[in-house]
Order: C-alpha cells, then structure tokens, then sequence
C-alpha cells in the first residue's frame, strides 16, 4: 500500500432509515479522493435494509469511490487495512463483524450521538444543564412524559447506553470520534474516560445546490419543520405550537411539515394531537420531498421551527442559514454551543411550546422577520466556506492518522 493513501475497510451498523449520520459517511465516501482515502464497504442484505442507502452504495462502487464486498465471503485469511472504521455510535455489531472476517487493522469508532438515548437535554426541561451519572436516575422518567413513550422503554434504552459506553471504555484498541463537543460532553457526563477526537468540521453543504435556492421567492409558510416523524426531534410538539402561534398571533398560521414517518405509532399519535387541538389547516403535511423542492419550501417560510431534543450538530439548521433562512430552535446543547452565536438562530427554553410561539410572535410583533433574514443571508458566503466536505474529509484522514501520535 502507498504510505500516503490509506486503505479503510468500512462496516456500517444496521441501517433501517436513512439518517444524517448515514448522510454524512456517504458523503465522506463520496469525497474521499480530496484526502487520498480509499474504502472497502462489507455490507449484506441484513446490514443494509433502507433502499436509499444500497443505491447510493451502488452509485458509489460505479463511479469507483468505494469496493462493495459481500460480508461471510472471501474470508478464508487475514485481510490487512490501514484502517476499519465503524461509522456510529452502535459499535458492537459492527465490531463483531470486523473480528468473523478477520480484518487486520486498528479500529475507528464514529460516534455522532449517545447509542440509544441520543444526548440528555430533555432533561433541561427539568432544569439540569449539565447531567452527570446521578441524573441517569431522572432520565428514563423525563423522557417518558416528554417524548410519549413508556417508562420500561427508556428505562431499557438509558440502560443499553451506559452498557455501551462502559464497554467502549474497555475496548482498549478503539479510538473514538465525537464528531461535535456535544457528543463529547455527553461521553464526558457518563465518564468515558478516554478524549475523544473531535474534528473542526465535520460536515459540509454544497455550495451549487443551495445557490440554486436562493432566488427570492414569495413566503408562502409562517415556517417550516424538517426532519424525522419523531418524539425526539419535536414533532409531537408541533400541533401545540401551532396552536400557540394561533392565540399569539391572532391569526391562522400555515406550517410546512416536512419529512417522513419512522414509527406508525407516533405518526398516529401526532394526529390524533392535530384533531384535538384542531390545528389541521395550520399544518401542510408535505412529507418526504426532493432536495430542490425541499430548499424552496424552505426559501418560502419565514422561519424553520426546529424544536428538536435531541442533536449533536443539525445539518437541517446549517441548510436553513445556508439558505438565508433564520432558526427558531430550543435551546439544546447543539444549538447553544454550536449555533447561538451566528446571525439568525433564535432559541426557547426546551420543551416548552407556548414560549416556542411567543417567541416567534415577538419576532413577526417587532417587525424584525425581514431584517433578520438579511442579516442571515450574508453570513451564507461565511457558512459555505468553512463547511465544505473537503474539509470535513481532511478531518476524517486526521482521525485516522491519530493512531500515529
């Protein structure tokens, strides 16, 4: 092997849905020649179950950025790489793969979340800001009347992480990334012992797709949700606040709802919020869109409402800036320690959704909607030179490299 290019054999976790972090190591594949990375993707049937993800894959080995090898074959002797690398959180699977299939080669863990839980700021709704392991106690029971599903359930999940993360401490021959400081707080507040390796940047956005968005277009939506059908992103938390916007505002607010169920039962029960508050024309359910359609939607709202509990980062709030669009978010760690600082961003306390609408209500009382989005488009030419893909897979070859030091 050259000594400058490294050979990474890559084994995903399963994948069920098509999330950012998925996202995000596609796209590093993608990238990958800006840092002379080869990968080798061993996947199966039963590893690769979203559709999505094996025609990106395909797309990828065709266009000759990544070598697909059928995970139980070939194996009969050791198989040397520069690196095996584990893109999630959900390591242990994955690992077990590596070891039936007799890779030789130091181990990379990416951890874009805490496995499970994801991060721990619902529990700023009970006003801890900094959890430590005591407040694991608190966290089953917050997260059950919060996010609408069971004690038992949460109660498995917090258990499944601190399993997890325990036996990440142990793994002596792993190194860890935290792709943002909040991942690697949260890995902090379990006390995972070793620092993990956080990159300045982990993600980029594409300059041409997003200029192709950018034309002004008339606003058609108060604001607009992005992201998963689920709890912990904030949807349940949806029909209240357009309730709230409502009485607030004194008008009917129209709310594009875009993206796609994850779990039948939280869709339902998203619905059956929506009838009783009778909020069904305030939200446009546009669902699953294209990329080009989705930039408009978001080009035509006056806002992107973004009430999620759990992020590390928000890809969907650096495409909204990107597009000249202000935020309207609560306050949680990834918005706090990553975004509050850039023009646009306008955060309220967690998980409550009538100060959510009173502060989009003071935003379009004051005026300030039209000036804000002016502010926040000339920041897009600063935004998409520091978050570029070809930075994000230097950061890449630096973890890997760290091996060395």
């Amino acid at each position: 092997m050259c000594p400058d290019r490294l050979d990474v054999a890559l084994f995903f976790p399963r994948l069920t849905v098509f999330s950012g972090g998925v996202e995000r190591t596609l796209k590093v594949v993608e990238y990958s020649d800006r840092a002379n990375l080869h990968f080798t993707a061993y996947i199966s049937p039963a590893v690769i179950r979203d559709s999505e993800v094996r025609r990106r894959l395909d797309a990828l080995e065709r266009s000759g950025r990544v070598a697909l090898r059928t995970i139980g074959s070939d194996h009969t002797s050791p198989e040397r790489f520069d690196a095996a690398m584990i893109p999630s959180e959900f390591w242990i699977p994955a690992l077990r793969r590596i070891r039936a299939q007799r890779i030789r080669a130091p181990v990379f863990i990416e951890f874009h979340q805490l496995p499970y839980i994801g991060t721990f700021d619902v529990l700023k709704t009970v006003g801890v800001d900094d959890p430590g392991v005591i407040d694991l106690v608190r966290f089953p029971f917050v997260s059950s009347k919060i996010l609408g599903d069971g004690l038992p359930f949460f109660a498995f999940q917090t258990a499944a992480c601190v399993s997890s993360v325990r036996s990440l401490a142990r793994f002596r021959q792993g190194r860890v990334m935290a792709v943002t400081p909040v991942t690697a707080k949260n890995l902090a507040a379990l006390r995972y012992p070793k620092r993990p390796f956080v990159p300045d940047i982990h993600v980029g956005v594409e300059s041409d797709a997003v200029r192709i968005s950018t034309e002004d277009e008339p606003i058609t939506y108060d604001g607009v949700y992005v992201g998963r059908f689920h709890p912990h992103k904030g949807f349940l938390d949806l029909p209240l606040i357009a309730a709230r916007m409502n009485q607030a505002l004194g008008r009917d607010v129209k709310i594009a709802v875009c993206g796609s169920p994850q779990f039948p039962r939280h869709l339902a029960l998203f619905e059956r919020r929506v009838r009783s508050l009778g909020v069904e024309k305030n939200l446009v359910m546009l669902r699953w869109l294209s990329r080009e359609d989705l930039y408009a939607t978001i080009r035509r709202s006056k806002l992107l409402l973004y009430p999620s509990y759990v992020d590390a980062f928000s890809i969907t709030v650096l495409e909204s800036l990107c597009l000249g669009v202000p935020v309207l978010a609560y306050a949680i760690d990834a918005l706090r320690m990553i975004w509050a600082a850039r023009k646009g961003v306008y955060l309220s306390p967690v998980g409550n959704p009538t100060a959510f609408a009173a502060r989009y209500a003071e935003l379009e009382r004051t005026q300030a909607l039209s000036s804000i989005r002016k502010e926040t488009a000339r920041q897009v030419e600063v935004l998409e030179r520091e978050f570029t893909w070809e930075r994000a897979v230097k950061q890449e070859r630096a973890f890997l490299e760290s091996a060395a030091s």
